[in-house]
């Protein structure tokens, strides 16, 4: 098994990339909790608070800020997503064509 050169290089790009995206879905989730359950809702509580004393102006400008990075969160999994497999099958091409 050790020596089939190409099936090993080959398949060892392919669990790599599935390792790394399963390693990247979990931190994703882990800090999409929180982001959405913890950081965004306190932040938006502490801004729109009375004691704050931030005029409406920089509260919609914050607001609208928080939304943006919020909506480049999201889209962050398809990217990563997209690089990995495309790396996978980039890689997995190239091995193939050095093999013979």
């Amino acid at each position: 098994m050790l020596k089939n050169k190409q099936g090993y290089s080959t398949g060892f790009t392919w669990v790599f990339g599935l390792v790394t995206l399963f390693g990247l879905g979990l931190l994703y989730i882990t800090f999409d909790q929180v982001f959405r359950a913890h950081l965004v809702p306190t932040i938006k509580n502490i801004v729109n608070s009375s004691t704050s004393g931030i005029d409406q102006a920089t509260k919609d400008t914050i607001f609208a800020n928080i939304d943006k990075y919020m909506s480049f969160w999201n889209i962050l999994p398809y990217i990563l997503f997209g690089v990995v497999v495309l790396y996978m099958i980039i890689a997995a091409i190239r091995k193939e064509r050095e093999e013979y």
